[in-house]
């Protein structure tokens, strides 16, 4: 029986609401996501500003100064147009995702299941509806986001596209229990929530990134699978990249080395697309 109590009511009502706001905006999404953007850009402090495009020239280290402030905003830009791209999508039918996502490397997902890996770029929630459209059955694991009432909307989006949640302090049995039961473990590598971490070689630098995919392959045996999903003019690229066995005893820190390196070159491609706005680099101070 589905769930009318007065909270959820009110999750779905302000879901819908934000929703159709967006999609009334039409072709005005992304001035105006723009446009927000760049106002949260130019409210940040000074060393948050600082920060970004510090970031931007640890990738890449030809970018002059001003350059690289330049890419800092487009970022910030980058990251609000994510965020409507997604609500924008959040009722589309797989059909009308598969219409919108231009999947790479679907057969690698056809059967079995196993640990998709992605990173802190692109759009992630687009991405997880090509897999959906793809009839991937996918658990996660999901930190509150912002107030009760926005977390609760966005666990309601992801939670129609069949998604399983689970909060980091709830992860480690839920996501072995997942993968025993054929479902699809989505994970981020970068900005690590919770549980073990190394540090790698990422982006230009050495980058603290979760052994939780490493750790959950060796001890399921399934592989790990780098995918990542971008915009690419009016229309996404979901590209799933060739599997990653793990050995049980393999190290770590080995395997995510070969992760990020396989996610890295598509954030050097399309660094506004990336989203540095935290501490990324391990030696920064």
């Amino acid at each position: 029986m589905p769930d009318r109590s007065p909270r959820s009511l009110a999750t779905r009502a302000g879901l819908r609401t934000i929703t159709t706001g967006v999609r009334l905006l039409g072709p005005l999404r992304d001035p105006v996501a723009n446009a927000v953007g760049a106002v949260w850009y130019m409210k940040q402090p000074a060393v948050v500003r600082a920060r970004a495009a510090r970031n931007h020239r640890r990738l890449a280290p030809q970018l002059r100064p001003s350059q690289a402030r330049r890419q800092a905003r487009k970022s910030y830009r980058a990251y609000v147009r994510m965020i409507f791209d997604g609500i924008w999508a959040d009722p589309l039918s797989a059909a009308a995702v598969r219409n919108i996502v231009h999947v790479e490397g679907a057969e690698r997902v056809a059967t079995g299941t196993g640990i998709l890996v992605t990173s802190h770029f692109g759009n992630w929630d687009i991405g997880a509806s090509g897999g959906w459209s793809l009839g991937l059955r996918i658990t996660t694991v999901m930190a509150p986001i912002g107030s009760r009432a926005l977390t609760a909307m966005v666990s309601l989006s992801r939670a129609r596209k069949g998604f399983e949640l689970y909060r980091p302090e709830q992860a480690a049995r839920g996501l072995i229990r997942a993968l025993r039961n054929g479902r699809w473990v989505g994970l981020m590598a970068d900005v690590p929530e919770a549980g073990p971490t190394v540090v790698v070689p990422f982006c230009g630098g050495r980058v603290r990134v979760s052994a939780v995919p490493a750790r959950l392959a060796a001890a399921t045996g399934v592989s790990i699978v780098p995918s990542q999903c971008w915009r690419d003019g009016r229309r996404w690229t979901l590209r799933i990249h060739a599997p990653i066995s793990v050995g049980r005893h393999d190290d770590e820190t080995e395997v995510m080395s070969r992760v990020v390196a396989v996610l890295e070159p598509e954030i050097r491609r399309h660094p506004e697309q990336w989203y540095p706005f935290h501490e990324v680099y391990e030696d920064a101070a």
